[in-house]
């Protein structure tokens, strides 16, 4: 049954969530699934990006038989249930065989290679990981140069793996695919009955926050999500997927990895390096007339890139479905993205916490723009207003903007250091997702805004206070705040305001240099640098951040209308709270010069339309 409304999640509800899922782990699913269509394709793995590259083909038989050889050498170099195997990996198949295989013998944990190495260091430690997986030279050349510190700094490690490499390893590694070879492919050595409650996976939340979280992912929380996309996405076996997206990411790894898998669907994987392979974005509709994809899509910033490609004449009518997660999308990509390429964008909503998506919007029914859609299956997604210690005072009425909370059995385990587990999880079971949004009477959410100060550059979540301990650091500093300001490319990009001590004088470049000296994260170092006379306090004392949000966004919006003085055109930004969208750009026109109001409209649409910040045009007063 394909979800089309809020009343079909209810009539799906009626089944037991126990009659639901029949199989108790992962492995027993892809076994089930591989049994019944050996022989289709799994993947077709692309190493260039090129339309004319031959793929290499892998069935679902070889990719089970693959995954239980992995399990079993894991196992034999002594990875029990309880027992990290953390991946530094690429879109290869020897990839998914590997993530698969480490939830069968212990528990996975795919990793962000761009991270540094030091963050690199503490998520081995924490996880105390017992064996490592990186790419070699020919597939990350970057990757594999950061192992010999990462062993160094991990004493659990027990073994290090090579996946992808040229010629013997290196000292003190061994070759995954060799060592594979090796291992018994139709049984597990060592029998792994894990259930329901079993800890498959670690996944780290963020992409730069300062000191890593480790979400605990369940077999049956992995399972559950799965199922689910596949019920708002679709559940065809015949469809073919792009999968583009990372591994050591939820939407890579879950939502176009195991739930694709599940459903016995193909995936074409688009080289090593995914959508962050400028070939795969310029093939990337010759790519998909070239294997007749059915599903696309990606992140924002990988859509609006397609935007900036030149026009082309490739078929698109085979595509069925193209979806956006990992961060906002900006209404005005999704209309541009339809209007040019004849598809609507079905943007979901998600997190690390809730093993994948908590909304979409469903394929099967209606796509409403700048919507995150309808509620998955078994998981409550509610609107409250929240007191800054976690109480909840009451729950929103439909329209109303408040803190986004989700609770069911998609809501994973908690984190591995249980410290953090009180910053997200509130009473009766409910996970606090910072965000803020509003549901509209037939169930759909609209995000609005965050509670927290995360910053989310392309979908990857970087702390303000790393910025701010650096800065706040300097001598000539009294006061600083970082927040995100609004990026048509990245979403976000970091930028501080900062107040002088009394006396103090600086130049910009002197403080930016300043940041790419200490900052540890490249991605975390301020694009711009505001000097004020005196940061805005709340009325307890504390940083008035949303203040600084809304000015950082009059000024990006500003330098953008310059563009249009060219035409005679004067325009004042003013950037206000509002009661359905949470922030909205007032672009009020002074002069419109040249241009009359259908114009006027249009060429502020193509300037800020890329933003995920809503704007409306306002002329009342203007002259001709």
């Amino acid at each position: 049954m394909s979800i089309r409304t809020l009343a079909v999640v209810l009539e799906l509800e009626k089944t037991p969530l126990r009659e639901r899922l029949t199989e108790q782990n992962v492995y027993e699913r892809l076994q089930k699934v591989a049994n019944r269509i050996p022989d289709r394709l799994a993947f077709r793995s692309l190493m260039t990006g090129d339309p004319a590259e031959v793929p290499r083909d892998v069935t679902y038989r070889e990719f089970i038989r693959k995954t239980t050889q992995a399990a079993n050498l894991f196992i034999s170099l002594g990875i029990g249930p309880q027992d990290v195997v953390s991946l530094l990996i690429p879109l290869v198949p020897e990839s998914y065989f590997a993530l698969f295989g480490a939830m069968v013998a212990g528990i996975a944990n795919p990793l962000n290679p761009m991270l540094e190495p030091t963050h690199l260091r503490s998520i081995l430690r924490e996880a105390s990981t017992s064996v490592l997986i990186a790419a070699g030279d020919p597939l990350s050349p970057e990757t594999w140069s950061r192992v010999e510190a990462l062993r160094s700094g991990c004493p659990s490690l027990k073994a290090v793996l090579r996946i992808g490499g040229s010629g013997p390893p290196p000292p003190g590694a061994i070759d995954f695919e060799s060592a594979l070879s090796a291992q018994p492919a139709e049984y597990l050595i060592v029998s792994r009955p894990a259930t329901h409650d079993t800890v498959a996976a670690l996944f780290h939340t963020g992409g730069t926050t300062g000191r890593p979280k480790l979400a605990r992912h369940t077999h049956g929380g992995l399972l559950l999500t799965a199922w689910s996309n596949a019920v708002t996405t679709s559940e065809d076996q015949s469809e073919i997927v792009f999968a583009g997206l990372p591994l050591f990411h939820i939407a890579g790894a879950i939502i176009l990895g195991l739930t694709r898998l599940t459903c016995g669907q193909t995936s074409i994987l688009l080289t090593p390096n995914g959508l962050r392979n400028p070939a795969v974005l310029r093939n990337h509709w010759a790519l998909a007339e070239r294997f007749r994809a059915t599903i696309v899509g990606g992140v924002p910033t990988s859509l609006a890139a397609l935007l900036e490609m030149p026009e082309d004449h490739h078929d698109r009518s085979h595509i069925k479905l193209c979806f956006s997660g990992a961060a906002a999308l900006p209404v005005e990509v999704g209309n541009r993205f339809q209007e040019r390429f004849g598809m609507p964008v079905c943007q979901g909503y998600g997190m690390t916490e809730v093993h994948g998506f908590a909304t979409v919007n469903p394929s099967a029914g209606e796509c409403r723009s700048g919507s995150v859609g309808l509620r998955m299956p078994y998981l409550e997604v509610k609107v409250a207003e929240v007191s800054s210690d976690g109480e909840i005072r009451r729950f929103c009425e439909p329209e109303e903007i408040g803190h986004v909370l989700m609770r069911g059995p998609q809501v994973f385990a908690g984190y591995l250091d249980a410290t953090n587990n009180h910053r997200m999880m509130i009473a009766d079971g409910w996970l606090d997702s910072n965000d803020l949004g509003r549901l509209d009477s037939d169930g759909y959410l609209w995000l609005t805004g965050r509670v927290k100060d995360l910053i989310i550059r392309g979908g990857h979540n970087i702390d303000p206070e790393m910025i701010e301990q650096v800065l706040n650091r300097h001598p000539a500093v009294a006061l600083t705040a970082a927040v995100g300001c609004p990026d048509a490319h990245a979403g976000e990009l970091p930028v501080a305001f900062v107040q002088p001590r009394p006396g103090q004088t600086f130049a910009v470049p002197e403080l930016l240099a300043f940041c790419r000296q200490h900052i540890p994260e490249r991605a975390a170092v301020p694009v711009e640098i505001f000097l004020v006379p005196r940061i805005p306090l709340t009325a307890v004392g504390k940083i008035h951040k949303a203040a600084l949000r809304r000015e950082a966004a009059r000024f990006v919006f500003t330098r953008q209308l310059t563009k249009l003085s060219e035409v005679g055109v004067k325009a004042q930004v003013e950037v206000v709270d509002h009661p359905k969208y949470g922030t909205l750009a007032r672009i009020l026109i002074k002069n419109r010069g040249t241009l009359d109001q259908k114009a006027l409209e249009e060429r502020c649409r193509a300037l800020l339309g890329g933003y995920q910040i809503r704007h409306e045009v306002v002329l009342a007063g203007a002259s001709k």
